[in-house]
Formats: structure tokens, sequence, C-alpha cells
């Protein structure tokens, strides 16, 4: 996880991208920090999972675990495409193991390109719509969401490893000190 965070250091904007607003900056800085160590250990138990179980299911009603990895990948692309700054990956190519981790891994990275291209105001924005069902969210909403969502089926993701007999990875949160 070391090198994990010392990447995320340099994916910080260079000085000349610098934002203004010193609070929303260190949020900025903050967030990518902590999202190149949940993409790491998100792809961690990705990779827990061996090939002959990616398509299980803890019980029929579920997604499979590919299916929840993919899902994980498609709502930090539908969260991120709604500052429209850049192009999304696009899904998948298939369903087996190597496409989904391919497409998951670029979501990630878009998320991270996407806040590394965002103009200062954009994260306090109040009017970005990512699904037509729900209400406006702010620029930080978007960010936190998919932060939120990303813990919550990775945690899922976890139970699917458990069923197997395969114990998770450790997590191991790196503080932005």
């Amino acid at each position: 996880m070391k090198g994990a965070a010392a990447g995320a250091v340099a994916a910080i904007p260079s000085a000349g991208a610098e934002w203004t607003n010193r609070f929303a900056r260190e949020w900025r800085d903050m967030f990518l920090k902590h999202w190149e160590s949940t993409k790491h250990y998100t792809m961690q138990i990705f990779d827990a999972m061996p090939t002959e179980h990616f398509d299980s299911k803890p019980v029929p009603e579920q997604r499979s675990f590919g299916e929840q990895m993919a899902h994980l990948g498609s709502a930090n692309v539908a969260y991120m495409r709604a500052f429209g700054v850049m192009d999304a990956p696009q899904a998948a190519a298939g369903k087996d193991r190597d496409s989904v981790r391919r497409y998951v891994a670029a979501t990630f990275d878009y998320v991270t390109e996407v806040l590394k291209k965002l103009e200062e105001p954009a994260l306090s924005r109040k009017d970005l719509k990512f699904n037509a069902r729900l209400k406006p969210h702010s620029g930080s909403d978007l960010f936190m969401r998919a932060y939120m969502h990303t813990a919550h089926h990775r945690g899922q993701a976890v139970v699917y490893l458990r069923v197997k007999g395969i114990v998770p990875p450790a997590w191991e949160f790196e503080p932005t000190a």
C-alpha cells in the first residue's frame, strides 16, 4: 500500500492548475490520495477472487462477483459523466474476468482524471444530475457518492470471497498527514 500512497501524491495536479480556495484545494488533494488507496484495495479484493469463482453468487437473487464489480465501475462512470469534462471508459468488452478488471481499473482512473481536470467552482456546483430519478447533486456530493458506493459494494465483495473460503486482503488506511 505504501507504493500506492506515494503514487497518489504524484497524482495531485501541478501548481499551474492550483485552486485558490485553500479548503477546496486541500479537499481535492485529500480525496485524490484516498481515492488511490480505495482503488488499490478494491483491485486487491478483485484479484483475490479466482477465475473459477468469478461468476459465483452467494444467493441466486444477487449479482455474481463479476457483475458486482462491473456495477461498481459503471457507477463511477455515471457519477463523473455529470461533469462533462472528458470521455468515460467504455463498458467492459465482455463479462470475462480480464475485461471486467480492465474496465473497473479504468473507471477508478477516470474519477481521478475528472477531478484533476475540474475547475475549482465545479466542486461546489449544486446542479449536477447523474440520474434522472434523483435530485441534483453538488460536485463534492458526486465524489463522495463514488467513494461510498465503492466501499459499499467492495464490502459485499468481501462476503463473496468469504463464502468461497477466501480470506480477503486487509484494509490499510493511509492517513493524509
